[in-house]
C-alpha cells in the first residue's frame, strides 16, 4: 500500500499580512543557505521519506507555487479559497486518494520523525500531537483517554487538553474511508469553513482516533509573525 500525501497549502495567512499579501503563508521563507520555504521544506521532507506521490491544494498565489516546485508535485486547485476553509481543501483531493493518505497542514515546520512515528503506529487513523505543549485559545486542543482522541476543538477547556495537534496526520484503510465519507456530508451541508479537525471531531463517534505523542521534537506552527521568527531562528536550524 503506497503512500500518498497531501500539503493543504490553498490559505493566504491573514494573520501574517503584509508578508502574505502576494505570496501564500506556505511560501514564507526560512533561513538557510538559499532561501528555503516552508513548502519546500515540506516537500523535501516528504521525498526524503520516500512518498512519491504528493498533492498540493493551492489557493492564494497558486502560480507562485507552482511556478516553485513545478512537476515535483502534482495540484489540486481551490478556487474558492477566500471563502473556505481546509476541510474543503482535502475535500476537493478525495477523488484522487489511494488507501494510505499523510494530510499536512501547509504552515507547519516539523522534522521527518513525526512521519516516522505515525507510519510505526499500529492504528490506522492517527494524530501527531505534543503533550509537553503550551495550550491557550489558539490552540487546536486535543482530548484523551489512554492513546485514544475523545476531544479536539480550539474551545476545548484546557484543563480538558492532553496536547496539541501538530496538523500532521495519517489515515488508511477504514478509518479514511470514514474520513472522506464525514467531509463529504460536511461539505454537502455547507460546512466548508471549518479547519479540518472538525471532521475528526465527527469521525470520534463512528471510528476510533489515536495519537501518537511528538513531545520533545522540535516543531512550530506557522501563525503569526512572532511564530515565523522562531521557526527561521529556533526551529529550522534544529531540523534542516
Amino acid at each position: 500500500m503506497s503512500l500518498q500525501a497531501v500539503i493543504l497549502a490553498a490559505g493566504q495567512g491573514r494573520r501574517l499580512l503584509p508578508l502574505t499579501r502576494d505570496i501564500p503563508k506556505a511560501l514564507l521563507p526560512l533561513n538557510g543557505a538559499r532561501e528555503v520555504t516552508i513548502l519546500e521544506h515540506q516537500v523535501e521532507l516528504l521525498e526524503g521519506l520516500g512518498i512519491e506521490e504528493i498533492l498540493v491544494v493551492v489557493g492564494h498565489g497558486r502560480e507562485k507555487i507552482e511556478t516553485l516546485l513545478g512537476h515535483r508535485v502534482s495540484y489540486v486547485v481551490n478556487e474558492d479559497y477566500q471563502r473556505t476553509n481546509s476541510i474543503y481543501s482535502f475535500y476537493l483531493t478525495l477523488e484522487r486518494l489511494g488507501q494510505k493518505v499523510l494530510i499536512v497542514n501547509g504552515d507547519v515546520l516539523f522534522p521527518g520523525e513525526v512521519v516516522e512515528r505515525l507510519l510505526s503506529s499500529p492504528y490506522e487513523g492517527v494524530l501527531s500531537i505534543d503533550t509537553a505543549a503550551f495550550l491557550d485559545e489558539e490552540t487546536m486542543k486535543v482530548a484523551l483517554e489512554g492513546s485514544r482522541v475523545v476531544d479536539i476543538r480550539k474551545d476545548l477547556p484546557t484543563q480538558e487538553a492532553q496536547g496539541e495537534n501538530l496538523g500532521v496526520v495519517l489515515f488508511r484503510g477504514e478509518p479514511l474511508e470514514v474520513l472522506k465519507s464525514v467531509v463529504k456530508e460536511m461539505v454537502a451541508k455547507g460546512d466548508v469553513k471549518r479547519w479540518i479537525p472538525a471532521a475528526f471531531k465527527e469521525m470520534l463517534s463512528i471510528r476510533p482516533i489515536y495519537a501518537v505523542d511528538v513531545k520533545g521534537l522540535p516543531w512550530i506552527e506557522i501563525d503569526f509573525p512572532q511564530d515565523l521568527e522562531r521557526a527561521q531562528k529556533e526551529i529550522y536550524p534544529l531540523i534542516r
